[in-house]
C-alpha cells in the first residue's frame, strides 16, 4: 500500500468555470485530509447580511478594536465559529495546520481578540466543508465522476500571505496565479 498524499495545509482555488454557485470563485484551506475524508473552511465569502466578527463577539459579552467580515466556512455546522490564524497564538485546543497557520473554534481565542492579546493575523468563518472519503482527490485530479474541470481545483501551499493578506475575488486571483507559476515552473 502507497503512502496517501495529504492535502492538509493546502489552498484550493475552484476553477473559473466551476457551476457550484456556493464554491464558484472560491478559496479553501484545507485542514484534514485523510482516508475519511476532506474538511476545509472557505475563507474568501464573506457572509452577505451585516454579520461580523465584531457583530457576533458583541453578542457573546466581547469588544473587538477592528472589526472584520464573517466568512461563509461551509455548509455544515454554520453557527459554529471558527478562528483560522497566525501560529503567534494558540492554546491546547488549536489545531496546527502549517508552520504558520492554525485554527481554534472555542471562546478562549475570541476572548483573547477582544482583549488584544489574540493573533497577530486572523479571519473568522462561520461552517466548514467537508468531503467524503476520495471525493477531494477526484475533484483535484479533475475525474469525471465529480463532473472533470468544472469541479476541479488549484491547489498550492498555504501561506500567511495569500490566506490572510488579501481577500475575496482578489484572493481567489492570487492563488490561480500561484498555482499557474508552480506550473510554468515545472514545464521548465
Amino acid at each position: 500500500m502507497t503512502e496517501m498524499e495529504t492535502y492538509q495545509g493546502q489552498l484550493l482555488g475552484a476553477h473559473p468555470r466551476r457551476r457550484e454557485s456556493l464554491l464558484r470563485g472560491g478559496v479553501v484551506l484545507v485542514v484534514e485530509h485523510d482516508l475519511a475524508g476532506s474538511i476545509g473552511f472557505q475563507i474568501n465569502r464573506p457572509i452577505n447580511t451585516g454579520i461580523t466578527i465584531g457583530s457576533v463577539m458583541n453578542n457573546m459579552g466581547f469588544n473587538i478594536a477592528v472589526d472584520q467580515p464573517l466568512y461563509v466556512g461551509g455548509t455544515e455546522n454554520t453557527n459554529r465559529i471558527i478562528v483560522v490564524h497566525t501560529m503567534d497564538w494558540s492554546t491546547s485546543n488549536t489545531v496546527q495546520v502549517t508552520d504558520d497557520i492554525g485554527y481554534s473554534n472555542d471562546v478562549s481565542i475570541l476572548a483573547a481578540i477582544s482583549s488584544g492579546e489574540g493573533p497577530e493575523q486572523f479571519r473568522a468563518v462561520a461552517g466548514f466543508t467537508r468531503w467524503p472519503a476520495g471525493q477531494l482527490d477526484c475533484e483535484i485530479a479533475g475525474e469525471v465522476t465529480w463532473g472533470a474541470v468544472e469541479s476541479s481545483w488549484s491547489l498550492v501551499r498555504a501561506t500567511r500571505e495569500l490566506v490572510f493578506d488579501q481577500d475575496d475575488q482578489e484572493q481567489w486571483r492570487c492563488v490561480l496565479e500561484a498555482h499557474a507559476r508552480q506550473q510554468i515552473a515545472i514545464w521548465f
